[in-house]
């Protein structure tokens, strides 16, 4: 891949953030529904790096006031997806090297030790719901449906998680995932990364999984992690702060 993908200083597309769904949710604050609509548009990339994201068209397009659109902003700057200047406004956070690089280390770590526990704790009926989310993403990679791609293979891998008992760890993986899921669909379109890949990777985690085998889910998940990283470091050479 060659360049910078950052699309600097694009003026955001209103179409391109709600797709014509329904953006009302029960039991969340105002601000909650913003952020959620803002974050879904970044991570699957509908808002581009450079994106600029103005709280009084925001808070128009989502029918709030500026208030919750400003405080949702600014929840996403704290999660680094936005970058929010005082002068210059707010505006999607580019993808950069050295962010990618300290997210997957993170995750190498953190996802590894839930992938073991998890792998240990996991019931029966667990291992066969992993194996219906795998058999989902096979059916969406066949479809090149890379949103029903990842929305399967979160809820295969927070299963595998939530068997760990620890609702902390689990929260904590899931952010890191969200913050990666926009340099994975990047990733996607180099020529070294494919899904044919992640769902071989899959299928060896689910072996594991099944077998019992802790160390060895360990093992695998953060072989592909490291793999990942050495293959998106290599496509964005020139893209360090």
């Amino acid at each position: 891949m060659s360049g910078n993908p950052a699309q600097q200083g694009t003026i955001m597309n209103l179409s391109d953030l709600t797709s014509g769904e329904k953006v009302r949710r029960p039991r969340l604050t105002a601000r909650d529904v913003v952020a959620e609509e803002l974050r879904r548009g970044i991570v699957s990339g509908r808002l581009t790096p450079g994106t600029k994201l103005n709280p009084q068209e925001v808070a128009k397009l989502l029918g709030v006031s500026q208030t919750p659109a400003r405080e949702a902003i600014q929840l996403l700057a704290s999660e680094g997806l936005i970058q929010n200047d005082p002068f210059r406004g707010a505006q999607v956070s580019p993808l950069t090297v050295e962010e990618y690089e300290e997210l997957y280390l993170m995750r190498t770590g953190i996802e590894g030790f839930a992938a073991r526990l998890g792998a240990e704790r996991i019931s029966a009926e667990g291992v066969e719901q992993m194996a219906t989310l795998l058999a989902e993403m096979e059916s969406a990679a066949k479809a090149d449906d890379i949103d029903g791609f990842y929305e399967n293979d979160r809820r295969f891998h927070e299963l595998h998680y939530r068997a760990t008992g620890r609702e902390s760890l689990v929260r904590r993986i899931m952010n890191l995932r969200i913050a990666t899921e926009r340099y994975a669909r990047v990733a996607y379109r180099m020529p070294k990364v494919n899904m044919e890949d992640t769902l071989a990777t899959h299928g060896s985690l689910l072996e594991a999984v099944r077998a019992g085998d802790g160390p060895r889910c360990e093992a695998v998940l953060q072989d592909d992690l490291r793999r990942t990283l050495e293959v998106f470091a290599t496509g964005f050479p020139n893209n360090r702060q």
